[in-house]
């Protein structure tokens, strides 16, 4: 059953936190279903903790941005203060991350972190501090990825940042222990770069799946965050690029100087990051100006291929021409040999001694072919088969000759598929005189098999040694590139106008020395900027006013 709480129609309780109780409401003034969130009862019972909530949550009641919670109303019903604001629905930032065990898509990650880094942009901007960035505050709308920064109930102004806040005032303001700043733990003047660490922890815990720094108790915690070094940040996603892993590990730095100085540098870096990522898109073929790790690579590639191709089409015609000569060898060897073992055999026309030594040299599988003749040329044995008698006939010919050595001849015959054969002749003599001729062919399978394996490992080798190169030219020109675009960056920051931008990206080469005298030219020209504004306001002084008595009171005082 519905009950009223004020003029709001009450219609059940949402959820509920160490400091508050969120309900879902109804607002007839406005005729629209709300949430609203009360400070619960122990808490409603201070009037400090009253005034601090309302007080703060007006403020935050000020900020009208995109990726921030609409808040439509703040004030106090029987003591009790609240805070009317849009009704969100979706999943938190902490469920859309366990929903993806595997890791969230970087470009997906790098998008929704932009939009928190313009939220805490314009809630800096218009001093107000968070302090309270965790996942369950950052809500994805229906499943988009459009995400809403809500629960500023604790926020706190910046003109109130620069004293450290009483007992009471730091257990309201405290935040959740596992996202908190070093500063919020030692109770130091708080910034804005105090939601850049949180928002670090974040993106850590959405990276890795975990927070840098574990413990069940709070103060284990706490110490770590204090003393321990940073983890390493291992991602969940291989595809995580290095300088993503890069700007979180700046976002956590444990000294606010040694941080991003502000959210807008934040959000630059992250475009920054998104745009090289998305190189896999037409943009980059529709532009005049290949980025370096797309020509680098490319180039490195075609050099190497044709150095490559070139020594390949050199080995493989060596290492062809040395099987070529070792086969040569052989058959001339075993047609010598067998011409020496038929010698007698022929002298006495023993033709039966003859056949016997043909058809046994015929199962041998290399032996594809065998005739031995007499000293007219008549056919004493050769390998039975009418149509291999047939083929030898037409082919052992001159022109198939394709070595001579002195009375030795090789012939080339062709099949009518597969390799061709080498039919080796060969004089049969006996006590030097020439009695006959023999003829052995020998199949080639080897041959070729041999230089398809030559080619085959040169052809592996090719494609190991060609990844390698592109995979490490596009490494290096990466970690090239990636300098480079901070450079660009943080040079269009300047263009803006955003003279606070630095450069946090540190590196032990020539790149460091440019880091430097970028952020000392941007200190510089800072410098100047607020002589110029001092000096305006100087001359904007009313006639009279003494310069350099004059002061700015701080409108609250």
């Amino acid at each position: 059953m519905s009950k009223m709480f004020g003029r709001f129609e009450i219609q059940g309780e949402l959820g509920r936190g160490a400091m508050a109780i969120i309900y879902r409401g109804y607002d007839p003034k406005i005729e629209r279903t709300l949430a609203i969130k009360t400070l619960r009862p122990e808490f409603s019972a201070h009037a400090e903790y009253r005034e601090r909530f309302l007080t703060e949550a007006k403020a935050a009641g000020t900020l009208n941005h995109p990726h921030i919670v609409t808040i439509f109303d703040v004030g106090e019903v029987d003591g009790i203060p609240f805070i009317a604001m849009e009704l969100l629905t979706g999943m938190t930032l902490g469920q859309f991350g366990e929903s993806h065990p595997e890791g969230i898509p970087p470009g997906t990650l790098v998008e929704l972190a932009i939009q928190i880094a313009d939220a805490l942009d314009f809630a800096h901007r218009h001093g107000v501090v968070h302090q309270d960035i965790k996942p369950e505050n950052i809500i994805l709308q229906h499943d988009q990825l459009n995400i809403k920064m809500m629960d500023f109930g604790i926020a706190r102004i910046i003109r109130d940042a620069d004293a450290p806040s009483s007992k009471g005032a730091r257990a309201f303001l405290s935040g959740t222990p596992q996202y908190m700043s070093p500063e919020q733990i030692t109770d130091q003047p708080i910034d804005g770069r105090s939601d850049l660490y949180s928002l670090g922890v974040v993106l850590f815990e959405l990276l890795a799946g975990h927070r840098p720094y574990q413990d069940d108790d709070h103060w284990v915690v706490w110490q770590k965050v204090l003393k321990d070094p940073l983890p390493t940040l291992r991602p969940l996603n291989p595809r995580t690029p290095p300088d993503l892993i890069e700007l979180v590990n700046t976002l956590l730095a444990k000294d606010p100087d040694g941080r991003y100085q502000s959210a807008a540098g934040v959000a630059a870096d992250l475009r920054s990051i998104a745009q090289r990522m998305n190189e896999g898109t037409e943009r980059w073929l529709s532009s005049s100006v290949i980025p370096l790790r797309i020509r680098w690579p490319l180039l490195m590639a075609l050099v190497v291929a044709v150095a490559m191709v070139l020594g390949m089409i050199w080995v493989y015609h060596k290492q062809n021409n040395v099987i070529t000569e070792l086969a040569y060898d052989y058959g001339f060897s075993l047609s010598e040999w067998v011409a020496v073992q038929t010698a007698e055999d022929l002298l006495l026309q023993d033709k039966l001694a003859l056949q016997s030594w043909v058809d046994s040299m015929s199962h041998n599988r290399e032996i594809v072919y065998m005739a031995i003749r007499g000293d007219k040329g008549q056919i004493e044995a050769q390998t039975r088969g009418d149509q291999l008698v047939a083929r030898m006939a037409a082919q052992l010919k001159e022109d198939h000759v394709v070595l001579s050595r002195g009375d030795l001849r090789v012939y080339a015959v062709q099949q009518d598929a597969g390799a061709p054969f080498y039919v080796f002749e060969t004089p049969i003599t006996y006590q030097n005189h020439t009695i006959g001729q023999l003829r052995i062919g020998l199949t080639t399978d080897a041959l070729a098999t041999a230089n398809r394996t030559t080619l085959l490992t040169l052809l592996t080798w090719f494609a190991i040694v060609l990844l390698v190169v592109v995979a490490g030219t596009y490494w290096l020109t990466r970690r090239l590139q990636m300098p480079l675009d901070a450079v660009s960056n943080a040079l269009d920051q300047i263009k803006m106008g955003r003279l606070e931008h630095r450069i946090r990206m540190h590196r032990r080469d020539d790149f460091e020395r440019l880091f430097a005298a970028y952020n000392a030219m941007a200190d510089v020209l800072e410098a100047r900027q607020l002589q110029r504004d001092a000096s305006q306001i100087e001359q904007d002084l009313p006639l009279g006013v003494d310069k350099h008595l004059a002061t700015v009171k701080d409108p609250v005082e």
